[in-house]
């Protein structure tokens, strides 16, 4: 025999369950956010070519300094980059160049750069000219910050099917409890 306060305990258990699941579900499919705040901006930015190009309002640097990710701030010059470009933005100037970059304008990767061998748009994008079929997907881009890595997708979908899987055998359990006839005494 069960008492009331443990059936209510059995009929709370499965809705809990349900309603974590459906959380943890929506938070797997909803991609980033589509309005990428000023501070991912300035980041990308830097991301792109080691260099921050762009003039941002103020404390955009001020929010992609804080939300650099660690390994970046200490093995990389992003934060001295983000800070130099803040002070050239505060007195009106250009960027500065990257300090990773010994020249002062490589990596630009513009149209008059002599060494730049990729395509601009609108190049080799016919099967007919490259000798190469047309891609079923459009190459992911793994050079934004904010790109998801491909081994955190397949962990995420093998705890989703992990937890589905645990939720049928829950659902089998309490049918086949049903069924079972009780016990006369």
């Amino acid at each position: 025999m069960t008492t009331p306060g443990r059936r209510q305990l059995h009929r709370t258990v499965p809705r809990v369950a349900a309603v974590v699941t459906l959380g943890l579900l929506a938070l797997a499919l909803s991609g980033p956010a589509s309005a990428a705040s000023c501070g991912k901006r300035v980041i990308d930015d830097w991301y792109a070519d080691g260099r921050v190009d762009g003039t941002y309002e103020l404390h955009c640097y001020d929010d992609a300094i804080e939300a650099l990710p660690r390994d970046v701030r200490d093995y990389s010059s992003a934060k001295e980059d983000i800070e130099r470009a803040m002070q050239a933005a505060m007195r009106g100037d250009e960027p500065p160049p990257s300090t990773t970059d010994p020249d002062g304008d490589a990596g630009s990767g513009g149209p008059s750069d002599p060494g730049d061998t990729t395509p601009s748009p609108g190049e080799g994008d016919t099967p007919g000219e490259t000798g190469q079929s047309p891609e079923a997907a459009p190459p992911v881009d793994t050079a934004s910050s904010d790109s998801i890595p491909l081994p955190l997708l397949v962990l995420g979908g093998l705890a989703l099917l992990l937890v589905a899987a645990g939720s049928l055998g829950y659902v089998v359990r309490r049918v086949q409890a049903r069924r079972v006839p009780p016990a006369s005494l």
